[in-house]
């Protein structure tokens, strides 16, 4: 090659005066020799080429000069070309012919030889080197371009080959990236000469970008290697996406749009969606958010169970350290009691806390006594959080934050640390006495409030109760009279809020118990409970009239000081007309019906009727470890009644309501989509054979696309059927199909 080279500078240096080889930018030709095109009548668009069938030819396509032999014209602008190597028969346009070979084994032999000089990249950019210098010594005036026959010269002088076959690679190594580096394209098959400094500066770019492309190689590969090995052995969270010297965090940013596109399209920007669909792409995934979603699991980056809900609503699961520490401090050395000289010693009383046997965050008991002519005095204890933890510190911050207590399927999730929450914040946490704040109201024969009180107190929790023990306490005739006062009591408040226009709605709800797994998520080894929870027992009647009492207090005190509280409402009934209720069947299928009647609660610092309950103003307050909104009414409540200016006033407490609503909001979303998510997981882990009968209790659309509640489960579900149903009607049921991650379970009905 260097002796040719060397020809070919000795060449042009005898040629340099006439520069035959070069021509002017507005005379851009073809690689075919210039005599053909002189003959006007020798074939179409005056070229002198016949371009039938057989011709042998050169062709852009795809951004690249190709080669092969014309099988047909197929209209009076395209051509069917046998592509070489691939023998591919594909279809190009005639304007996209750039040279026409003297015979169609001219063409094989040119792509054949065109790929083996490409394909050395060391020659390849010799040539082009010693191309660029000859041109570059002898200099080109201005506006004057070299064509690729030209350059070919240069290349392969003294090289015999298939006509064409050096002009056609000469072609080809002008297109290529090496070639953009020594060469600019300034028209169709002519260029010009870069100056050495600018290829200096590509060469270093096309260095940049081929490091680029290994590094990326390199991640693709391990992530194909991720997706492959078992689940045992895959890389665990973002031990695959550790940024490194080389990506420049690529891969941290890469992690962060894939998973903020699994969340769904209104959880990331069109710059995540973008730079997500473009790495799904390279591996062969459709892009999607779902692909997404799949590709996070099967990498092990997110687990098979992964909780995107707790992702997608932003849900803070792990307390932070200063939180932690404040929490450690408070028990180590417990702040002095603000309210000790006004508690009240109830520690005479029985109290009853009544929850579920899993409760650990123990909020409230009651107490009662006979009082004269059918009275009954009632007390509701409840937990003092405030007596341990100061508005605005760390931990109140974070409550905040937080605004409730979430119960998934597969843990408790605090809003205060449970050190503290389970522990000296519940009542009988101390077996001596616990602090807490007492509502006293006495209640007539009627259910009416005659006289109430609120004060700080000092309860003794002698013995926690489940709501089934309760249940059966009361069906005994040795039941403590006291409880039985209890019961007394709540029935008689059932009844004067009903006489008031409450509303009691009475559906099963189901308990969803998941082992082997987080709030985060789990593997494949969680296993799923089902159970039905009966909400109209007695013991939880009386635990829910209690609590109503103590928010109907509340709201009384709030008015009557005009105390800005966090105040609940609700709207009235949008009611059915007489005949349309009179056509549903009396029970579960009317209480459907009325729960779809129900507007949608209000909060606020100010007074408000709650339709629901049948009461002209209530506030939520028996529960203030586990709901921010309760505690808010202990922080004013009791600065007011230290004789202090209450924290916050109308204007700033509606503030603070608005925060906690918009938290909580989230938050029970999340806890729904979970409690969605493991129902899934329960019916598609079930056998085929597996039967349910459920009882078709509302309307859809007609009445074959129906909500219906599973007999056992007491779980509810909307199912298609594949013919109509009476409201009432008992169906047996299949799982057909279920989709975890969408929440999704899909029924058929069956037809025994």
């Amino acid at each position: 090659m260097g002796r040719a080279l060397a020809r070919a500078r000795d060449g042009h240096r005898a040629n340099v005066g006439r520069r035959s080889w070069f021509v002017r930018s507005s005379s851009i030709t073809r690689l075919e020799g210039r005599d053909g095109r002189a003959d006007a009548d020798g074939g179409r668009d005056g070229w002198g080429w016949t371009l039938d069938a057989g011709a042998s030819v050169a062709y852009a396509r795809k951004g690249a000069l190709r080669a092969g032999v014309v099988e047909r014209r197929d209209g009076k602008a395209a051509l069917v070309v046998r592509e070489f190597p691939s023998l591919e028969s594909v279809k190009v346009s005639e304007k996209s012919v750039e040279m026409r070979f003297a015979a169609s084994a001219d063409a094989e032999t040119a792509e054949a030889f065109a790929s083996e000089v490409a394909a050395n990249a060391q020659r390849a950019d010799a040539l082009l080197s010693a191309a660029w210098e000859l041109i570059n010594e002898f200099g080109l005036e201005d506006g004057e371009v070299c064509d690729a026959s030209y350059v070919s010269e240069l290349m392969f002088e003294g090289e015999e080959r298939a006509a064409g076959a050096n002009a056609f690679a000469a072609y080809r190594l002008l297109q290529s990236q090496a070639g953009g580096t020594y060469f600019k394209a300034k028209g169709k098959g002519t260029y010009e000469a870069r100056p050495s400094d600018q290829i200096e500066a590509l060469k270093k770019k096309i260095e940049a970008e081929t490091r680029a492309a290994a590094v990326e190689d390199e991640f693709l590969d391990e992530i194909r290697a991720a997706i492959a090995a078992p689940r045992g052995d895959k890389p665990r969270g973002q031990t695959l996406w550790r940024a490194s010297a080389e990506d420049n965090d690529a891969r941290v940013r890469r992690l962060e749009a894939l998973q903020a596109y699994a969340l769904g399209d209104k959880f990331h920007s069109a710059v995540e969606k973008a730079m997500a669909d473009d790495l799904l792409g390279k591996l062969g995934f459709p892009r999607s958010s779902e692909s997404a979603l799949k590709l996070l699991i099967s990498t092990g980056t997110w687990s098979t169970h992964e909780n995107v809900s707790v992702r997608k609503y932003g849900v803070p699961i792990d307390f932070p350290q200063e939180a932690l520490d404040e929490c450690a401090s408070i028990l180590a050395n417990p702040p002095a009691d603000v309210d000790a000289s006004s508690r009240v010693d109830l520690t005479h009383l029985s109290a009853y806390a009544i929850d579920d046997a899993g409760t650990v965050e123990v909020d409230d008991a009651v107490s009662a006594e006979s009082l004269d002519e059918g009275r009954i005095r009632v007390w509701v204890h409840v937990a003092d959080p405030s007596r341990w933890v100061t508005m605005n510190s760390t931990l109140d911050i974070t409550a905040r934050g937080r605004a409730t207590t979430l119960y998934y399927p597969t843990e408790l999730v605090p809003m205060f640390p449970l050190d503290i929450a389970a522990g000296p914040m519940s009542l009988g946490a101390n077996a001596e006495a616990s602090e807490a704040m007492t509502i006293r109201a006495d209640v007539d024969a009627d259910g009416n409030i005659e006289d109430f009180d609120i004060t700080p107190s000092l309860v003794k929790i002698d013995r926690r109760w489940t709501y089934d023990e309760v249940d059966a306490e009361l069906d005994s005739v040795t039941c403590d009279a006291s409880l039985r006062l209890l019961y007394k009591v709540a029935s008689a408040r059932d009844e004067r809020r009903a006489d008031d226009g409450s509303v009691t709605i009475i559906l099963p709800e189901t308990s969803i118990k998941v082992q082997g797994a987080t709030a985060r998520g789990g593997e494949d080894d969680a296993t799923v409970e089902m159970v039905k929870l009966e909400s109209n027992t007695a013991s939880r009647t009386l635990v829910s009239e209690l609590m109503i009492l103590a928010g109907d207090v509340v709201a009384r005190f709030g008015i009557k000081e005009n105390l800005p509280l966090p105040f609940r409402g609700q709207g009235e009934p949008r009611l059915m007309s007489d005949d349309e209720w009179d056509e549903i069947p009396e029970g579960i299928c009317q209480d459907m019906a009325m729960r779809s009647c129900m507007n949608a609660s209000t909060g606020g610092a100010t007074p408000r009727p709650h339709s629901g309950l049948g009461l002209d103003a209530y506030v939520q307050f028996t529960s203030p470890i586990r709901r921010y909104a309760d505690l808010l009414a202990h922080y004013q409540i009791k600065a007011y009644l230290r004789g202090e200016q209450p924290p916050f006033d109308t204007e700033s407490m509606e503030r603070v309501i608005e925060d906690i609503g918009n938290s909580v909001g989230g938050a029970i979303r999340s806890q729904r989509e979970t409690s969605k998510y493991w129902a899934s997981v329960y019916f598609a882990s079930q056998p085929a054979s597996a039967r349910w009968t459920a009882k078709v209790v509302k309307f859809l659309r007609g009445d074959d696309l129906v909500i219906v509640i599973f007999d056992d489960l007491g779980f509810e579900s909307v199912v298609k059927l594949d013919r109509p149903a009476l409201l009432g009607e008992s169906v047996t049921l299949r799982v057909v199909g279920a989709e975890p991650h969408a929440g999704s379970i899909t029924f058929a009905r069956v037809h025994e």
